[in-house]
């Protein structure tokens, strides 16, 4: 009776893995979202760059290299989805650049306007590890998890105001 039960429970697991191996699943889509865990409406300007760490603290002139998502109170919008496991796409290398700023402070203002005055509430300047050690949610303002990652002002700053 042992050796009945055996061979039906492999018997169970045998098939069990060839009707794995003939599924096709698609492959998953990661995504990196802002979170704005504020009351305000804000806007965020960014930029991912694949080379080696490069501080820029202001905007370029080409409004090109950019993206902006609008940000609404208490929401967190993707900034971008991509398929491959995001160890393979966020080199420790690379730079995730979000500009964050008021709302008011974004609309109605020319690109040229926005790189000559604008005030922005923080600049993250995240690495590739930086952005897997946070997760897939980036916060407004910085969490804790965020205190030695390189922004503006710093985090002891950011958190205070």
């Amino acid at each position: 009776m042992k050796t009945k039960k055996m061979l039906y429970v492999n018997l169970l697991a045998l098939l069990s893995v060839i009707l794995k191996s003939c599924i096709t699943l698609e492959a998953p889509i990661y995504c990196i979202f802002l979170q704005n865990k504020t009351e305000d409406e804000l806007f965020t300007i960014y930029k991912m760059s694949s080379n080696t760490f490069t501080k820029v603290n202001k905007l370029s002139e080409d409004s090109s290299l950019y993206d902006s998502q609008r940000m609404c109170p208490n929401w967190a919008p993707t900034l971008w989805c991509f398929g491959d496991r995001p160890e393979d796409f966020l080199k420790p290398t690379d730079t995730l650049t979000i500009f964050i700023l008021d709302k008011e402070e974004y609309e109605g203002k020319t690109w040229s306007q926005l790189v000559d005055s604008a005030h922005f509430r923080q600049i993250y300047h995240l690495s590739g590890d930086d952005v897997r050690q946070i997760g897939s949610k980036i916060p407004y303002p910085p969490s804790d998890v965020m205190r030695y990652m390189d922004m503006e002002p710093p985090y002891e700053e950011a958190v205070r105001n």
